[in-house]
Parts: structure tokens; C-alpha cells; sequence
């Protein structure tokens, strides 16, 4: 049993520094879809991310790795900056705050495109509310 417990324990530490990240994103087109894809993960700073289109906006929740926190809003800022060169017709939001995040995920689950507009401006709004 004790020589199990070794192997185990050193196969949920590996499982745990899995490098993969979780990207959503909900767009008409599949090339805007692939080409935030790839920013995103072209970012080393951040682990997960969702992204919103709605006409002449784009919504963009990310997280941060947990011990770049301290780094939140420089992230921001040069991802936001990276959209705007691929993205100049959108309105971009991008955001580290978990409460935005956990909200994209809901519309990104949502079928009514009116009630995502209208719910993307209120996040903008607390975005803004909360800077």
C-alpha cells in the first residue's frame, strides 16, 4: 500500500501543473472566434478566458494566474491593447475581475442575443464602476 501512495501523490501533483487553458468564446464568424483565440493563448499571464461579441462590442473576462494578481490591471491593458490592432470596429471591455468572468460564462450559455446586449452594457458599466 505505502508503495502506491508515492505514485499516486506524485500523479495528482503532475495532474495539478496542467497547462492547458480554458477558452470560450462566442462569435459570428469563425475567424474572429480563432484570431481571440489566439491571443488569448498566446498570453502566458492568464489561465482562462471567455470572449462575447455583440455587434460593435466585444466582452473579453479573463483570469489571471493566481500569483499575478498584483498584475491584474497591466494585463488588462496590454491585452486590450493586442484586441484593438485585430479588432479596431469593436468597442472592447476586457476584465480580471472573477465577477465579470462568471457572468460571461452565463451569457455565453444564453440563446437571446437582445438579453446579451443589454447584459454586456451593464457589465460594462460595473467595469467602469469599478476602476
Amino acid at each position: 500500500m505505502k508503495k502506491l501512495a508515492l505514485p499516486i501523490l506524485l500523479l495528482f501533483f503532475l495532474m495539478g501543473c496542467n497547462d492547458e487553458k480554458t477558452l470560450e468564446v462566442n462569435a459570428t464568424s469563425g475567424q474572429e472566434a480563432e484570431e481571440v483565440t489566439t491571443i488569448l493563448e498566446n498570453e502566458k499571464e492568464i489561465y482562462s478566458g471567455r470572449a462575447i461579441f455583440v455587434e460593435d462590442q466585444l466582452l473579453v473576462a479573463v483570469q489571471a494566474k493566481p500569483w499575478l494578481d498584483y498584475k491584474k490591471s497591466k494585463i488588462e491593458k496590454t491585452l486590450k491593447k493586442k484586441l484593438e490592432e485585430y479588432f479596431p470596429e469593436y468597442d472592447i471591455t476586457v476584465s480580471s475581475d472573477y465577477k465579470l468572468y462568471w457572468e460571461a460564462k452565463k451569457l455565453l450559455d444564453e440563446e437571446n442575443s437582445e438579453k446579451v446586449k443589454e447584459k454586456v452594457e451593464k457589465l460594462k458599466k460595473l467595469k467602469k464602476e469599478e476602476t
